[in-house]
C-alpha cells in the first residue's frame, strides 16, 4: 500500500530528523505500517511536512541502516519489516534496560554473603587510589595477572593457607571456571575423578572438553585410594577441607596417602581451596598443595566469598612441569586490571588478614546462632556444617520431597538448595542475625505445611 501521509508533530529540544526516524520505526513497531508498505518520497515528505530534505534524509537512512526500510531504485522506500521481525524489535525497543529481579525475602542459598562484613568504603578508597593511577590503567593487564597482586597473593597464602608459589607460578583469573578452562587444556588424555557431591560448575568445565568425569563413593575419612586405582583416575579434583559423607577435612593420614597416590601414578590433584581461610568451628588445616611443595598438586583460591561475589578474582598455582608448558601469549587477561590492582594494595597493607580475622568470628555466632534454632524447631533432624560452603547441610530421618519444599519456599520469596544426596542445605552468609531467627521460623512453617512429618 502506498502512504500518502504522515501524522507528524514537530516537538522544541530534540533533532527533527530523529523525531521523524522514531515516528516512523514507532508505527511500523505497533503494526500500522507493514510489510511492503510504500513510504512518501524523500520530496514528497519534505513539503508535506515542512521540514528540510537533510531531515527526511537521515531519518531515512537511520530507518536504511537498521533494516526497518529498504530502497528499490526508480520506485522509492518500502516498509521491510515482517510480523516476526516486528514483534522482536517491538520488544528490544520497548524494554532496553529492564531488568527481571526476583524478589526476596531470605536467601538460604551460598551465593549471598553479609552485606554488612565488609568496609566497602576502604575497598571503595582503593579503587579510586588505582583510577588516579592514569598511566597504569591506559594499557592492557599482564595475561598471566598483574605482577603486584600475585606477589601480594603469594605472600598471603602461605602465611593463611601454607601454599608454595612465586610470582611466575601464580594466574590469575575472573573465576576459577575460566582457570579451569585454560587449565584443561593443558591435560593429557584425563580421566577426572570428583566425590559424588562435587562441585557442578567444575563438571560442567570438563565436560564442556569431553573429558570423562567419575563421580566417586563419599566415605566419612574421604575418596578410596582403591577406588582411584580401580577406575583409572589420573586427575583428582577436591576440596581437602570439605570430603567425605560428613563435609569434614582431610586428616593428615589421608592427605599423606592421596599425595603418594599422585606420585606413583603420576597423577595430578585439582585442590579448589574456596573459602579455606574461613575456619571458625574446625581446626585450620594446611592446604594439600604446601604438603609436597605443589609437585603433584594444583591449588585455585577465591574470593567471591571472602571478599564481594561481584570481585571476580581468582587465581591458580600452577606446578613447575603446567608451568613449563603454559604460553601466556596465547591468551588475553580475563580479571579487570583496576580490581587486580586494588587488591594487590588491600593485601599488601593487611586489610585482607585482618578483614578474615573478623569474618571468621561473625560466621562463627552466625552458625551456632542458625545450629542452636534449627535444632529448637527441628528437634528430629540432624545438622552437619559445610564450613568450606559456609552453609549447614540438613539430613532428614524419612525421605523428603525436596524439590517440593524448595519450589513452596520460592513461592514464598525464600531461596534455598537441596545437594546431590537431597539433602536440603541452608547458608547462613546473606541471613542478617537479627532476621535468623524469623527467616528459619518461616521456612520451617513452609515445610511443614508441604510435609506433615516436618
Amino acid at each position: 500500500m502506498k502512504i500518502n501521509t504522515i501524522n507528524f508533530e514537530k516537538q522544541n529540544g530534540r533533532p527533527i530528523y530523529l523525531q521523524l526516524y522514531e515516528k516512523l520505526r514507532d508505527d511500523m513497531l505497533a503494526g500500522y505500517l507493514k510489510k511492503n508498505d510504500q513510504l512518501p518520497s524523500i520530496r514528497k515528505c519534505e513539503k508535506q511536512l515542512k521540514i528540510s530534505k537533510t531531515s527526511v534524509e537521515r531519518a531515512y537512512e537511520q530507518l536504511l541502516m537498521e533494516g526497518y526500510i529498504v530502497s528499490i531504485p526508480q520506485k522509492g522506500y518500502f516498509v521491510d519489516v515482517d510480523e516476526e521481525h516486528r514483534m522482536l524489535r517491538k520488544q528490544l525497543v520497548e524494554r532496553p534496560y529492564e531488568v527481571n529481579t526476583q524478589k526476596v525475602r531470605y536467601d538460604f542459598r551460598s551465593q549471598t554473603m553479609d552485606k554488612d562484613a565488609f568496609d566497602m568504603s576502604l575497598w571503595k578508597k582503593y579503587l579510586k587510589e588505582v583510577l588516579d593511577m592514569e598511566q597504569d590503567i591506559t594499557t592492557y593487564g599482564d595475561a598471566q595477572g598483574e605482577y603486584a597482586l600475585r606477589l601480594a597473593l603469594g605472600r598471603y597464602a602461605y602465611s593463611m593457607r601454607g601454599v608454595f608459589s612465586t610470582p611466575e607460578r601464580m594466574l590469575i583469573g575472573a573465576s576459577f571456571q575460566s582457570l579451569l578452562y585454560i587449565l584443561c587444556g593443558y591435560l593429557k588424555e584425563p580421566i577426572i575423578g570428583m566425590e559424588e557431591s562435587g562441585f557442578l560448575q567444575a563438571e560442567q568445565v570438563f565436560s564442556d572438553y569431553g573429558y570423562p568425569v567419575i563421580k566417586l563413593d563419599m566415605h566419612p575419612e574421604g575418596v578410596s585410594i582403591e577406588e582411584l586405582i580401580e577406575k583409572h583416575i589420573n586427575v583428582l579434583y577436591i576440596n581437602a577441607g570439605s570430603m567425605g559423607s560428613d563435609h569434614q577435612p582431610l586428616q593428615s593420614k589421608k592427605r599423606k596417602e592421596l599425595l603418594a597416590w599422585a606420585k606413583a601414578y603420576h597423577a595430578l590433584i585439582i585442590e579448589d581451596d574456596h573459602n579455606g581461610e574461613l575456619r571458625y568451628h574446625s581446626r585450620p588445616t594446611p592446604c594439600m598443595q604446601g604438603y609436597d611443595m605443589g609437585k603433584h598438586v594444583l591449588y585455585i583460591g577465591s574470593f567471591s566469598k571472602l571478599l564481594l561475589p561481584a570481585l571476580r578474582i581468582s587465581y591458580l598455582v600452577m606446578n613447575q612441569e603446567m608451568l613449563e608448558v603454559y604460553e601466556k601469549d596465547h591468551y588475553g587477561p580475563s580479571a579487570s586490571k583496576i580490581e587486580q590492582l586494588a587488591l594487590a594494595r588491600y593485601i599488601s597493607d593487611g586489610h585482607l588478614e585482618r578483614h578474615v580475622k573478623r569474618l571468621k568470628k561473625r560466621y562463627e555466632y552466625k552458625c551456632h546462632y542458625m545450629m542452636e534454632l534449627l535444632h529448637r524447631y527441628l528437634p528430629d533432624v540432624d545438622v552437619y556444617l559445610e564450613e568450606a560452603g559456609l552453609q549447614l547441610i540438613l539430613r532428614f530421618p524419612f525421605s523428603i520431597d525436596g524439590k517440593a519444599l524448595i519450589e513452596a519456599c520460592k513461592k514464598q520469596q525464600i531461596l534455598c538448595n537441596m545437594n546431590a544426596q537431597k539433602d536440603l542445605v541452608l547458608s547462613f552468609a546473606g541471613i542478617h542475625e537479627e532476621e535468623m531467627e524469623e527467616a528459619v521460623q518461616t521456612i520451617v512453617s513452609i515445610w511443614k505445611q508441604v510435609d506433615k512429618r516436618i
